[in-house]
């Protein structure tokens, strides 16, 4: 009996060892299985899913379209936080300032009588509107706007300049013209202004030999007042 139940149990541990022999085969390459001891022993990876590749192909020529991208205007913190003017906008802001005189005195050279306009303003009208040129209301329609990555004035002094996006109106903008233009004009006597305007120097004395000396190259139209001086005169 005892010899019997031997037996039985010799044959079962031969049938297990070769079950455990045909599962871990170390020796052989292309044993697929795997056990919980291979992952303990050799950190296995499992193998990663396929992954699908869609290629497109291109079809026939389309036309080509340009898209303006504009955002919020990209300024530093310091164009955000300063007092003054920022450097990079000084060209602009004298265009503002040049297009605000020149339309004032054209203004005012339209109610003079015929046998005046030869004459010009008196010196007190003069006076009046080159002080009133840098009151922060005279920056009023103007905003910083930015087109494809550039930052820039728009507004009446600008015409060619569409406004179309996000734009910053508000803030320090208007105290930095006011700070700006009495700066600039502080160096020059009424008189002396409204000469330059009606010899049609105004935009090239106060702005084209200094702060747009690097950025323009001739006035732009919108502030050249001489042919209108010449023409009222």
């Amino acid at each position: 009996m005892l010899k019997s139940i031997f037996l039985v149990l010799l044959l079962l541990c031969s049938v297990v060892s070769c079950y455990e022999d045909d599962v871990i085969n170390e020796d052989d390459p292309d044993d697929e299985v795997v056990t919980d001891e291979e992952i303990a022993d050799h950190n296995y990876d499992p193998p990663l899913e396929p992954q699908v590749v869609e290629t497109v192909i291109p079809g026939p020529p389309q036309e080509k379209v340009v898209e303006r991208v504009m955002s919020t205007p990209n300024l530093t913190q310091e164009e955000l936080t300063s007092q003054v003017m920022p450097e990079r906008f000084k060209c602009d802001t004298c265009q503002i300032m040049v297009f605000t005189l020149g339309n004032a005195f054209k203004e005012y050279e339209k109610s003079l009588p015929p046998k005046k306009k030869m004459k010009g303003l008196d010196i007190l009208t003069v006076m009046e509107i080159v002080e009133n040129s840098c009151a922060e209301d005279k920056y009023n329609g103007h905003v910083i706007h930015e087109i494809d990555g550039v930052a820039q004035f728009c507004g009446p002094a600008f015409p060619d300049r569409k406004i179309n996006g996000l734009t910053l109106g508000r803030g320090p903008w208007r105290r930095r013209y006011r700070g700006y233009c009495g700066a600039v004009l502080e160096d020059y006597e009424e008189e002396e202004i409204y000469k330059l305007y009606r010899s049609g120097n105004l935009f090239s004395d106060l702005c084209l030999k200094k702060d747009c000396k690097d950025t323009l190259s001739k006035t732009p139209e919108v502030v050249d007042f001489k042919a209108f001086s010449r023409v009222e005169l």
